[in-house]
């Protein structure tokens, strides 16, 4: 079955940083509280995953601009102990691209489709997310290039078919 998309947009730009705090609590409040923390410095947040390691210990990613970066480390190291995390690491030099459209007909055989694109052309992904509406992509600056021809194949030059 092919994923058809008559109509879709892309947005995609790079200098994105991804901060990732280590063993936070697992209860209700400690997300809010981080990204309070975030929002009375008018930072905007790109992407959020939080991941539940255990019953008690998790943690939480998210992705700033790189000129926020700094700023937003600095404040997640200072209340690291208010949050309650053990430690936080950083990746920089990421980018983003972010497809939708009109006319995706099954969002898991779209993705699926996206990380065979991929495949073909050696891009490894940070994370992928998935919305009504789309898709969103983080990716590595430096392969950034190749995420957008992979993309451009699937959706103008050979439409990939999925074998479901």
């Amino acid at each position: 079955m092919e994923v058809f998309m008559k109509k879709y947009q892309f947005v995609h730009s790079g200098d994105y940083v991804k901060i990732l705090l280590h063993k936070i609590p697992e209860k209700p409040g400690v997300a809010a509280k981080i990204l309070s923390i975030i929002a009375r410095e008018n930072i905007n947040i790109l992407t959020i995953k939080h991941t539940v390691h255990s019953k008690e210990k998790g943690e939480f990613a998210f992705t700033v601009k790189a000129e926020d970066a700094d700023e937003t480390i600095d404040l997640m190291k200072k209340n690291l102990k208010d949050i309650g995390a053990k430690d936080l690491t950083v990746r920089r030099d990421l980018a983003l691209v972010f497809i939708w459209g009109d006319e995706i007909k099954n969002l898991g055989e779209f993705a699926s489709d996206v990380l065979r694109a991929f495949s073909q052309y050696n891009v490894e992904f940070d994370s992928l997310s998935l919305a009504i509406e789309g898709i969103t992509c983080i990716v590595p600056n430096d392969q950034f290039n190749s995420a957008m021809h992979a993309f451009n194949k699937m959706f103008v030059d050979e439409p990939i078919i999925s074998p479901i």
